[in-house]
């Protein structure tokens, strides 16, 4: 009976831990729920309108989970489909989606608890905001862990998913500013990438990535180039990082 008892008490208290969980990922993915619902709004809006119906909608939303991918086909779609646009638009959505294998990779080791189909969800619903998101608590919260990530990661595809449901089937009757969604996703990026930077090494690094993103876009305009800005700034920042390690290492030694 005692054995019992023990079991239930560590079942109950298993589940509160569990929910205090979800409730801090909640927390912590609110600030990129206004932009999910209003971008995925207008991306539902616009793929609405190309033929795609509420369910279409829901498994795009769901099984590729990518703002992008919406935006680019709503776009390509607009003359109708066959199979050579068809071919065309899912490369064209791998390509611009390939950045999403970097971030994967750079949270493979803060994720190792995730196993089976936690951490095929995890992968599924990483994007770059996310990614900004769990990156910085895993840096500054000590109790952050691969559940709370994998519970962001979700949130933040059902905060899409009601903005493109909510846009596919307002979409028809509402005349929605397209504008507006670039705006507010660059307006997205901005703030998470200034709340990355907590020192002087990281304004240097953000300043080189402006420059190197200015300068990629100048030289070259087509899908791979958040891929070749993502590869050129983690380079000079590992490299940039490396050297203040070694220069850290000299001054221990100097000191002893």
């Amino acid at each position: 009976m005692e054995e019992l008892i023990e079991i239930i008490i560590a079942e109950l208290k298993g589940e509160y831990m569990n929910l205090k969980k979800i409730k801090k990922a909640l927390i912590t993915a609110l600030p990129i729920a206004f932009c999910y619902v209003s971008l995925g709004f207008i991306g539902g809006t616009m793929i609405s309108k190309v033929g795609f119906n509420l369910l279409d909608i829901t498994l795009i939303t769901i099984f590729v989970f990518s703002g992008s991918a919406v935006f680019i086909a709503s776009n390509m779609l607009i003359g109708g489909i066959n199979p050579q646009i068809s071919i065309y638009l899912t490369l064209t959505i791998i390509i611009t989606n390939l950045r999403n294998t970097l971030y994967s990779s750079a949270l493979v080791n803060d994720t190792k608890n995730l196993k089976g189909w936690k951490k095929l969800v995890f992968s599924m619903f990483i994007a770059d905001e996310t990614f900004a998101i769990n990156k910085t608590c895993y840096e500054n919260d000590p109790e952050w862990d691969g559940d709370l990530a994998l519970y962001v990661n979700i949130f933040s595809c059902i905060f899409g998913l009601i903005g493109n449901l909510l846009g596919g089937f307002f979409g028809q009757i509402i005349d929605i500013p397209l504008d507006m969604g670039t705006f507010m996703m660059s307006s997205m990026f901005v703030i998470l990438a200034v709340l990355q930077v907590k020192n002087k090494q990281d304004l240097l690094i953000l300043i080189i990535a402006i420059l190197v993103s200015f300068l990629v876009l100048y030289i070259y305009q087509g899908g791979l180039d958040l891929i070749i800005v993502a590869l050129i700034v983690t380079s000079i920042g590992y490299f940039i990082d490396r050297n203040n390690e070694k220069n850290k290492g000299k001054l221990v030694d100097a000191d002893e």
